[in-house]
């Protein structure tokens, strides 16, 4: 009757004493969720893209102007033109992922602190290494490749309802479905773009540790001094080192890929599908390429100093 606290306590089970900590897989799923819901243009986006192209398909009217063309009547070229559409509507998306990211990038560690809601995330029992990994993983995995998979559904809403339009001889038949070329375009594509994630990571790294630093106007700060700095340089030493490296990290990676450079329209051999890209282009070079490696090496070092620059920013 007259038990201590101590001795109640060391009679009581740890489980019930107190809740069991949950799995980091878990728990990043669970922060990969609330950066969907709070950043609801993360997927907004790219379906207003895709129901924008369907409606396109829907009611749209195309002209093409082929004339230089003489093998336009074949099989092969009409096969070849289908990829090479396939290809422009992914672009589209592509441009679309490429301002979501940044703007994400750039925003994700400063609004937090700009609506004062860290203020509560903190109070939780989730590491900032977790929390700005999540973060990353957003901005690198989840949206790229979220936005490449709305982009194949888009891409085969389109081609069936131009099928469909061709079939009722509504529009003239120019392209022919083919399910591997179709396929070898989808994989190149992606390959293009895991190999683009790769080399832009230390950029939106960059963004991030900006994010998490600026207290106000994060976009000026991140780009003032990459406009400033050349200029700057040529002034006062009168040489382009800077301008010359922003100019090799923005495509240095896509002239190795393209070192064999080819034509997918060529007057001498008509239309070339856009799937021949995988024998042509040197992705073995490019993913070797040691810029891209330490790239990826400088990227981990920006995300470590918005981890610490996010456990120590206080704003209040």
């Amino acid at each position: 009757m007259n038990s201590t606290f101590a001795e109640i306590s060391a009679d009581t089970p740890r489980s019930a004493a107190a809740p069991a900590a949950r799995p980091p897989g878990t728990v990043l799923l669970t922060l990969l969720r609330r950066e969907l819901w709070e950043h609801r243009y993360l997927w907004v986006g790219p379906l207003c893209v895709a129901i924008l192209l369907a409606l396109c398909a829907v009611i749209g009217q195309v002209h093409l102007d082929l004339r230089d063309l003489s093998q336009l009547a074949s099989e092969g070229s009409k096969v070849a033109l289908l990829t090479i559409v396939q290809w422009a509507l992914s672009a589209t998306f592509s441009v679309l992922a490429l301002f979501i990211v940044s703007n994400y990038a750039l925003d994700c560690l400063y609004a937090e602190r700009k609506d004062r809601s860290i203020l509560f995330w903190k109070s939780l029992p989730v590491s900032d290494g977790l929390t700005v990994g999540a973060k990353l993983l957003m901005a690198l995995v989840v949206v790229p490749l979220g936005v490449f998979a709305i982009s194949m559904l888009a891409s085969l809403v389109f081609f069936a309802i131009v099928s469909v339009r061709t079939a009722v001889g509504s529009i003239p038949s120019i392209m022919t479905w083919n399910t591997l070329e179709w396929l070898r375009t989808e994989l190149a594509m992606l390959l293009i773009l895991l190999l683009a994630l790769l080399w832009y990571a230390p950029l939106v790294a960059y963004l991030m540790v900006v994010s998490a630093w600026a207290r106000r106007r994060p976009f000026l700060l991140s780009t003032l001094p990459w406009v400033l700095a050349p200029i700057l340089e040529r002034i006062a030493f009168g040489t382009h080192y800077l301008w010359s490296f922003l100019r090799y990290r923005s495509n240095g990676i896509f002239a190795t890929l393209a070192a064999g450079h080819t034509h997918i329209f060529s007057r001498h051999h008509g239309l070339r599908p856009v799937g021949t890209l995988l024998e042509d282009l040197d992705f073995r070079g490019a993913f070797s390429d040691i810029d891209l490696w330490l790239g990826l090496a400088a990227a981990a070092a920006l995300v470590y100093a918005a981890t610490r620059i996010r456990r120590y920013r206080d704003d209040t």
